[in-house]
Formats: C-alpha cells, sequence, structure tokens
C-alpha cells in the first residue's frame, strides 16, 4: 500500500492564527515535557494519570493525549537505549501532530480550507477552518482523497490504483520552517493486483557503489557511485567529533537533520532512476536483496565501515518499494547468500573469483563485481512476494 506524504502552506495565516499556532505548539512542547517527566519518576504510571496531570495545559484534550502517546513513545525509545542517549528533551518549536479523525479539509469560495482543533473555546465550526496554498500535483491528490475519483486528464493520473477502494487519509502535523507554516498529512491507497512472474532486474547494494541495477538479459546496468556518499559521511562525522567535543548539543541535532534531508534525497534520487532503468529494460519485477540484520554482520569484516552502518539501507528499500509500485513492477527479495562471489554466466560461487572491484570466473567470465551481484540478483528465485 503506497503511501504519500502531501504538503500544502497556509495561505496567508492573520497574525492572530499565527499567534495561535505558536502558542498551541509552545504549549504542546511544555505537554510532552511533563508527560515524560512523569513516566521517568514512576515508569508505572497509566495513560488516565498522566492526563490528569495535562489537564491544565490549554489544548484541545485530542492533543494532550496526543502529547502523551508521543511523550510515552519517545521515554520506551530511551530506556532501550539509555547507554547511548539522553533523557529526550522537547523543543518548543515542535510540530503539532493530528490523528486522521482530528483534521479535516473542504473546499470553499473557491480556496481549499483545514479544519483542526485550536485552543479556540467551541467547536470546530467552518468559520474557523483556515485557507491553503495549492498547485496542480498537490490538488490532485486532494481531490481524490475528498471524491474518491482520479482525474483521467490530470499529467498525475495513474491508472494502477485501484479505483474501488477509498484512499486513505492519515496523520498530520501543523508546522513552521523558515517563517512559513504548512500542513502536510500521509495518503495512502491501494493498487491493482501486481504482476508476479515477467523479466526481472537485480538490484545490488553496497559501499563503492551505493546501488547497482543490472539487466543480465542485455548486459545493460545503471550504477551509483558511493564517493558523493562517503564524503557527505565522512564530513558529517568529522563535524559531530568537533561539536561532541564542544558539547553543543542544539548544532549536534540540527546536524543531524541536515545529513537525514541529504540521505533521503539521494535516497529518492536513486530509486527514482532504479524504477525508471527497470521501464526501460521492459522489467516487471526489481529483485533486491533481504539485507534484515546487515548490521549484526559487521563482526565478520575485515573493517567496520562507517558507511555500511550509517546508510539507510531501509529507507532506499522503501522509497524503491512504493515508486515501483506507483509504477506497477513487484519488488522481490532473494537471498543474499555469496551474491559478491557467484558466477552470474556459469554459477560457479568460490570466494577467490572476487578480488576488490573485479570479478574474474575460470569460465573466462569478467566484469564489475557489484555488476556481476546485480546479475546474480536478478536471476535468484524470490524469498518474499514483494517488499511491504
Amino acid at each position: 500500500m503506497p503511501i504519500l506524504s502531501i504538503k500544502l502552506p497556509l495561505f496567508e495565516p492573520t497574525h492572530a492564527k499565527i499567534h495561535l499556532y505558536e502558542d498551541m505548539r509552545a504549549s504542546f512542547s511544555e505537554a510532552c515535557n511533563v508527560a515524560i517527566r512523569v513516566k521517568r519518576e514512576n515508569p508505572e504510571s497509566k495513560a488516565s494519570e498522566i492526563d490528569r496531570t495535562l489537564a491544565p495545559i490549554q489544548l484541545p484534550s485530542t492533543l494532550r493525549q496526543e502529547a502523551r502517546k508521543l511523550a510515552c513513545s519517545r521515554y520506551a525509545d530511551w530506556k532501550k537505549h539509555t547507554k547511548t542517549k539522553g533523557f529526550p528533551q522537547f523543543r518548543q518549536k515542535i510540530a503539532i501532530p493530528f490523528n486522521n479523525q482530528n483534521w479535516h479539509l473542504r473546499f470553499d469560495n473557491g480556496f481549499l480550507k483545514l479544519g483542526v482543533p485550536t485552543a479556540d473555546e467551541g467547536r470546530l465550526t467552518v468559520e474557523k477552518y483556515v485557507p491553503l496554498k495549492t498547485n496542480a500535483y498537490t490538488l490532485f491528490w486532494v481531490n481524490y482523497l475528498l471524491s474518491g475519483e482520479m482525474d483521467e486528464t490530470s499529467n498525475y493520473y495513474n491508472p494502477s490504483i485501484n479505483p474501488a477502494i477509498q484512499p486513505k487519509k492519515g496523520s498530520g502535523q501543523l508546522f513552521c520552517k523558515k517563517g512559513t507554516w504548512y500542513f502536510s498529512f500521509a495518503l495512502s491507497f491501494e493498487m491493482k493486483g501486481s504482476l508476479t512472474s515477467g523479466k526481472a532486474i537485480g538490484v545490488d547494494r553496497g559501499l563503492k557503489a551505493i546501488a547497482v541495477a543490472g539487466d543480465q538479459t542485455t548486459g545493460e546496468y545503471l550504477l551509483f557511485s558511493g564517493k558523493r556518499i562517503g564524503h557527505v559521511r565522512r564530513k558529517f562525522s568529522n563535524l559531530r567529533r568537533t561539536l561532541m567535543q564542544k558539547k553543543n548539543q542544539k548544532a549536534l541535532k540540527r546536524l543531524k537533520n541536515k545529513e537525514q534531508r541529504i540521505i533521503h534525497y539521494w535516497n529518492h534520487v536513486i530509486a527514482k532512476d532504479i524504477v525508471a532503468f527497470a521501464k526501460t529494460q521492459g522489467a516487471s519485477i526489481i529483485k533486491i536483496e533481504d539485507l534484515k540484520g546487515i548490521r549484526s554482520m559487521k563482526r565478520y569484516w575485515k573493517r567496520s565501515d562507517r558507511n555500511v552502518n550509517s546508510w539507510a539501507f531501509f529507507d532506499l528499500e522503501t522509497k524503491l518499494a512504493y515508486k515501483a509500485e506507483l509504477a506497477e513492477l513487484v519488488v522481490q527479495k532473494v537471498s543474499p547468500f555469496k551474491t559478491s562471489q557467484e558466477c552470474a554466466a556459469c554459477g560457479t560461487t568460490l570466494k577467490t573469483n572476487r578480488r576488490g572491484s573485479r570479478y574474474t570466473c575460470s569460465c573466462g567470465y569478467r566484469h564489475n563485481a557489484d555488476v556481476n551481484a546485480s546479475f546474480v540478483i536478478a536471476a535468484r528465485p524470490p524469498i518474499s512476494t514483494a517488499v511491504n
């Protein structure tokens, strides 16, 4: 089930609205910090007890419940990593979350408008809805959400989406970035039945090459070098070391967020290009290695490489899965056992056949080792029908 994230800027919010949202944001941050302190002082605290503690804070009851849930989640994560993580502290400029039942969209006077519970007294009425900015892309998906029908004349129309199933809205959040307020939400939908057989390409993920997509039938391949990513990793690692020595926690957090944004961007680019390559090769299946437990294997390596241990393999896998599904392709997992040692031409598996980035087999076959691995992956049977 693909999930899209739709981000909509607020359309010229009044000063009163901005002050209201800023106060809500500060109150929500306060509620989160109070809840997590209660949980630390008494780990056995029940939800009802925490809610009573949060009652004096000027927030709608739904947001106090969201604050309690978020605080309990952060506390549970901290308990698992107390040796490596400091006690969580919620910043004041936090995003305000809303579950799928507490935010609403509607068209009114030519504007798309948003309704969310606020600190204002009384029920949520039409007058309390605020206008949003839209473009062709966001308007297409909003119309699909509200009407359940897709505009077949739009450039964003996708015939593979199942029209018989109503799209589902997920959680949303209200936040401010660089002086502009936004509302973003998740949208999920079902796809029509996908193929489970047909031509396949293989994708090998690694270090020197972050990903290699290969089609053994044509010999074509697409290689994404890890040099740029390695440079980014080393740069941020050195910056982190310097900031840790200076004990600058705020700068460390900003640095982490920036690094994550870069990772997500490149994973988007790589996943998009792999899907385009598969379509060009006429493939209906993309096969990848099942890398579950890859981090636990680092003790067997000759050296523990920072890039492998920190690169977002799962993030790339997730982005590849939903982009492939939107393109009517299937992503299947295969066994990663000795894919780098097996010959794509004759099937011989020998550790000495691989020397660095070169693969040479006794049958006379020679190729780049990562490209050879992608060919091997493409030919292997799936161990899972699809990546969800």
